[in-house]
């Protein structure tokens, strides 16, 4: 198919004085920014798009104008790929046409022209909406007739992704469906004549079986004497509103069972742990603030991050990793190791600002999981989004540039992320301490025996324990509400009982640390994030309000951690030196008949012997060097010096006998 940007152009070679003619063929967006320029004057392409209910605005915004092509004018609407590029252009031709090509059908005569065409002509289909599908985090989408009805419906105001296989009903593509893996709401909109109604059942029934998570709606148009009405008819002819297609005209027609928010009920701490017991054993109060760390996702500005401290093998990846399948797949990122400036660069989050062109890399809302700790300079470079400095912020990257030379480049990072940290090394940097709430699972034998029961449960018949958990009536019904409170597109929580809240987080505290505003910010998300849980009872004047007794159910969370927060420790250190190193400190020296003033710090040895007397199992001295030691002489818990009755012995004397 030849059109007039196949004509004759001119080429310029850089350095001469000579011009060249040469055949040239301009790139796609070239030919749109070209095409629509010229068009913006052609009363013809305000007259048909006017008709078809497509205002000016959207006549720029989606770049739509009128050329010829192959000696005929055609309407041309461009469709984007994933990346924001041009794929093809969609050709229509033009009424005059179109009529005088119905004429010679009806004559018996040879059609001289299609109706509808692509350029180039051997371009490969796409979705059509998929860079909008990539960007959103909608977990609904409307699949329409064709590029004129999304065109038109994203104007009336849909507001969740609006794709269309351009006409394609019967040949919608396994691609295509897997590009809506993850969506939770899909609606049909095919149009009312019979092969749109046998085309949405069709797809409807392919859908369901390849995305049995999602429900699958029909929507049937309000039309009776119009057998061909399609999404563009509604909005002109009908003057419907988007609200009206989705509440009025669809209607279920298979997959999973909608959800019914009629159906939940008020949740407490224990609600959840209960849940959750399902996979992860004991680690009640860990388990439970991993998951409304993960739902505070779903605001705007309160996301809460986690970092798990803890020795290898107790449970901290097996916590954040269980706890994210309760969300939306698409919504949680894990990685293991990640480079400094990896982040800056992954095309999984890339994106584009249509006003500005500025690229930059979205995190917004998305549950980010790191099962290592990352390179230290890479934690650095992340500090300002932990602790939610700005939305957009601006980073200086130095990369190699041509010639080998060191260059600057601008990267931009949208905020925000809930962020989970899993470590085995509890040194932590001061700054990471007070961005993230620090947690360590237990390490008790009752949690061990019930977590080996679970690996022996799981590793039998791994298909049925999964069969048994995903079966769970609980389970699924959180799945549910997790859906319907990211459907919800919260923006803001509110707390109105300042004073209650503040006298909370104030009880017990003595003395006021530097740290404790970050902590608040802390506290309070907890309370958010219960009261988002409890989202379908917390609405006030259609903002999601926390109560007191929101208030009171984070203090049933916050006073088991509490104590390490405020010593800056993380909780399996603290529990070492209150379990551990204190107790077998005060049996040592009582055991060896010394009086109070003269008892003296215990030996690593020592530590060893009288902790396998009690527990029949050896106490990990290597890591207590590396790890517990350093970060109890860090928060002046204890000393770690030569023993003055023997040079050659270097003893753990603790400074404070905490309750």
């Amino acid at each position: 198919m030849a059109s007039r940007f196949g004509d004759t152009g001119v080429t310029y070679y850089e350095g001469r004085q000579t011009f060249s003619k040469k055949k040239w063929e301009p790139s796609l967006e070239t030919m749109v920014q070209n095409i629509h320029k010229k068009s913006r004057k052609d009363e013809r392409v305000r007259s048909y798009f006017s008709k078809r209910g497509i205002n000016s605005k959207s006549i720029d915004r989606f770049q739509l104008g009128i050329e010829e092509f192959d000696g005929y004018d055609r309407f041309v609407i461009p469709v984007y790929d994933k990346t924001g590029k041009v794929a093809y252009l969609k050709l229509r031709i033009t009424p005059e046409n179109e009529s005088a090509s119905e004429i010679a059908e009806t004559m018996g005569q040879e059609t001289l022209i299609d109706k509808y065409e692509i350029y180039p002509a051997d371009a490969e289909r796409i979705l059509v909406g998929e860079e909008e599908l990539v960007k959103t985090d909608s977990s609904d989408v409307l699949i329409c007739k064709g590029e004129l009805d999304r065109i038109i419906a994203i104007q009336e105001g849909v507001n969740m992704s609006v794709v269309t296989g351009g006409g394609i009903v019967q040949g919608f593509k396994e691609e295509w469906i897997e590009l809506l893996r993850g969506k939770r709401n899909i609606y049909l909109c095919l149009g009312e004549n019979a092969v749109g109604k046998r085309g949405a059942k069709i797809l409807a029934q392919r859908l369901a079986k390849q995305i049995p998570s999602a429900s699958i709606y029909i929507i049937s148009l309000p039309f009776k004497d119009n057998k061909c009405a399609d999404l563009t008819d509604y909005f002109v002819e009908k003057r419907g509103t988007a609200k009206e297609l989705f509440t009025k005209y669809a209607k279920f027609c298979c997959g999973a069972e909608p959800i019914d928010p009629t159906k939940f009920k008020e949740m407490t701490v224990e609600d959840i742990a209960k849940i959750l017991d399902l996979t992860i054993k004991h680690d009640k109060v860990n388990k439970v603030i991993a998951f409304l760390a993960m739902l505070t996702t779903y605001t705007e500005l309160d996301q809460l991050n986690i970092m798990f401290s803890a020795r290898s093998a107790t449970g901290k990846s097996h916590i954040t990793i269980e706890t994210s399948k309760l969300f939306p797949p698409e919504d949680v990122k894990m990685y293991g190791i990640i480079s400094a400036t990896a982040m800056f660069y992954n095309q999984d989050f890339e994106k584009k600002d249509e006003k500005t062109g500025r690229e930059y890399i979205d995190l917004e809302r998305k549950i980010l999981i790191l099962v290592e700790m990352p390179d230290p300079e890479f934690m650095e470079r992340l500090r300002a989004l932990l602790s939610h400095d700005e939305k957009m912020i601006k980073f200086a990257i130095t990369n190699k540039g041509k010639g080998g030379k060191n260059c600057s480049n601008d990267r931009y990072l949208l905020g925000f992320p809930s962020v989970f940290f899993c470590s085995a090394n509890m040194k932590i940097d001061e700054q990471e301490q007070t961005r993230c709430i620090i947690l360590s699972p237990e390490s008790t034998q009752e949690k061990i025996k019930a977590s080996i029961d679970a690996a022996f449960a799981k590793s039998s018949d791994e298909d049925k324990y999964r069969a048994m958990v995903e079966s769970n009536p609980d389970r699924k019904l959180l799945k549910d509400r997790i859906h319907y409170i990211k459907s919800l597109n919260v923006d803001t929580i509110n707390i109105p009982d300042q004073e209650y809240l503040e006298s909370r987080f104030l009880e017990d505290k003595a003395k006021l640390k530097s740290e404790d505003p970050r902590k608040s910010k802390q506290f309070s998300g907890l309370v958010k994030a219960i009261a988002l849980l409890n989202a379908p009872f917390r609405m006030i004047n259609g903002k999601v309000t926390a109560t007191k007794a929101d208030i009171d159910e984070t203090m049933k969370l916050w006073k088991v951690i509490d104590e390490s927060t405020v010593i800056g420790v993380p909780p399996q250190a603290l529990a070492v030196y209150k379990n551990d190193i204190v107790p077998i400190y005060k049996k040592v020296n009582e055991d060896k008949g010394y009086k109070r003033e003269e008892w003296e710090g215990i030996t690593m040895n020592e530590l060893s012997s009288y902790y396998y007397k009690r527990e029949g199992v050896y106490f990990p001295v290597d890591y207590c060097k590396r790890n517990y030691i350093p970060i109890l002489e860090a928060a002046s818990l204890v000393s770690y010096e030569q023993s003055k009755r023997d040079k050659r012995r270097w003893v753990i004397t603790p400074l404070k006998m905490l309750d």
